[in-house]
């Protein structure tokens, strides 16, 4: 009995194994094929990549920045944030300018007759300017 489809001297070699050896061939012949492909289009290839690294490098050197944000405390004190391309890089408080004024808490001194010094109250330093007491 001859069954259509199925070559004698293929018989008792299993489905995998006939792939494997009908397929061998065709594969390798389309591996080689896709390769020759590639090395033709190789140079331009690494053209096309080398345009795209230096657009690449220029587009960084552009985005680089440097940004510096100075926040006003309550107390006259300037907080400083320096950041290089987003990143914070350093940051500083500049201390308010100080001005004398008379300390209230102090006791004011009196001469031997009972009479006020006010010259040589005590004084203490505080911010010439204050936020706060200004938006209150």
């Amino acid at each position: 009995m001859k069954v259509t489809g199925i070559d004698e001297s293929m018989a008792g070699v299993t489905n995998l194994e006939k792939a494997k050896a009908q397929g061998s061939g065709a594969f390798k012949d389309m591996f080689t094929g896709l390769v020759q492909e590639r090395l033709d289009n190789l140079t331009e290839d690494l053209e096309k990549m080398n345009a795209q690294k230096q657009e690449i490098s220029q587009l960084k050197a552009q985005q680089e920045f440097t940004e510096v944000i100075r926040h006003v405390l309550p107390d006259g004190s300037i907080l400083v944030k320096e950041y290089v391309d987003g990143k914070l890089d350093t940051c500083y408080r500049k201390p308010p300018h100080l001005k004398d004024v008379p300390d209230e808490s102090q006791p004011v001194p009196k001469a031997a007759d009972g009479t006020e010094l006010s010259t040589q109250r005590k004084m203490k330093q505080v911010p010439a300017v204050r936020i706060l007491e200004d938006m209150v």
